[in-house]
């Protein structure tokens, strides 16, 4: 093979089709987050600037704190997923951020009205690059009553155990599910 050589031809007809499929590529990738939105799947903003993902997911804990301290149930699930799923304290499963909020609402205008909120995050696994599991301890103080079935503790907190999973779009977090139980008074004896 000893003087061979190659010629590259290309011709006009492959070159207009490789700029189609390079167009049609790059169109994709701005207009698939788009459709996920128009879906109602996601909501995209501008993530927060964070060092690492762990105090991303810190930051939006702290927000969803401070969201419920001032009685603003549209703030506390402006980070939740459009189809969220969750099951309250009371141990009542349901779908939709839409959902949540106006049970929250009625609840922050009601028997948690001027209530306070602490959550302490114990324990966040990435379990992948786009998924996290976190586990949150919170104590809320202040209520005028308490769901039916549930029972603050000896002196008067409702404390609770919180495990959400969160996804990542678009660089930002998300709440995708949310579970809370009630820790049962019995946990002091033990």
């Amino acid at each position: 093979m000893e003087g061979f050589s190659a010629v590259l031809v290309f011709r006009p007809s492959l070159m207009r089709r490789f700029a189609r499929w390079a167009l049609a590529l790059a169109v994709g990738a701005v207009v698939a987050p788009l459709d996920a939105h128009a879906r109602g799947t996601v909501i995209v903003v501008p993530p927060p600037h964070h060092t690492s993902d762990a105090d991303a997911i810190r930051t939006l804990v702290e927000d969803s704190t401070k969201a419920w301290n001032a009685g603003d149930a549209s703030a506390y699930v402006a980070r939740f997923a459009i189809d969220v799923e969750f099951t309250d304290v009371t141990g009542l499963s349901s779908s939709g951020r839409s959902s949540f909020e106006a049970r929250l609402d009625q609840e922050l205008k009601t028997i948690f009205r001027g209530s306070k909120l602490k959550q302490t995050v114990r324990k966040i696994r990435i379990v992948a690059s786009d998924v996290a599991v976190v586990e949150i301890e919170a104590e809320l103080a202040g209520f005028s009553a308490l769901p039916r079935g549930v029972r603050a503790w000896p002196d008067g907190t409702l404390r609770t155990r919180l495990e959400e999973v969160l996804v990542k779009v678009a660089g930002a977090w998300w709440v995708s599910c949310y579970h809370e139980v009630d820790a049962k008074v019995s946990e002091l004896e033990t």
